[in-house]
């Protein structure tokens, strides 16, 4: 009988506190999610449809017969370690389905397997009608880059208030026309926060 009470109360506890899958389908589940002062998931979405929907809109993708787009430096300037692809692949992939611009992923350093490939080129192990030739590659004709930046402002309402802060991220974007070199669409996204355990530096 004593050796139940400790698995017993191990279930409890393991009851009481365990974790939750967010049903990120379910409209009601996505609302009801913990606000933080951090980016998060639904910062990243709303974010990413605002810009490519600006980026669309603006007609500039048809200036290119074919527009082909190599993904630039995205710098953080914020105080979260953040992996930039998290915005940059929901671009693309709302880019690449609307079918207005083709993403240059050799160019960029992502993709490491087309030069593996060429540099088979001449080698008797493999079949060369199966290798990529020479002049295939397609370069890209336009360059999306970015920075994301972060301020952080103390707010006061009152003498016995407790101090809240505002956290004002901004997603600056610029596409960039490499035949030029002239920027040929920009736009700046706002994502304002305001309470408590602000991220700083």
């Amino acid at each position: 009988m004593k050796r139940m009470i400790p698995l017993a109360l191990c279930l409890a506890l393991t009851a009481c506190g365990g974790t939750r899958v967010v049903d990120l389908n379910d409209a009601d589940e996505v609302n009801a999610m913990q606000h933080v002062m951090e980016l998060e998931y639904r910062d990243w979405t709303n974010t990413a449809k605002k810009m490519t929907e600006s980026m669309l809109d603006s007609g500039v993708l048809k200036s290119q017969p074919k527009p082909v787009i190599a993904i630039g430096n995205i710098v953080n300037d914020t105080t979260q370690r953040i992996d930039t692809d998290i915005l940059t692949k929901k671009i693309r992939t709302t880019l690449l389905k609307s079918g207005k611009a083709q993403i240059a992923t050799n160019f960029s350093g992502e993709d490491t397997t087309s030069n593996t490939v060429r540099n088979l080129r001449n080698n008797a192990e493999y079949d060369q009608n199966t290798i990529a030739q020479t002049g295939t590659l397609i370069a890209p004709n336009m360059s999306l880059s970015g920075k994301m930046i972060q301020r952080n402002l103390k707010l006061e309402s009152g003498w016995f208030s407790s101090v809240d802060t505002r956290v004002e991220y901004y997603l600056q974007m610029t596409l960039t026309d490499l035949k030029s070199g002239l920027s040929v669409w920009e736009d700046e996204e706002p994502i304002i926060k305001e309470g408590k355990d602000a991220p700083t530096w």
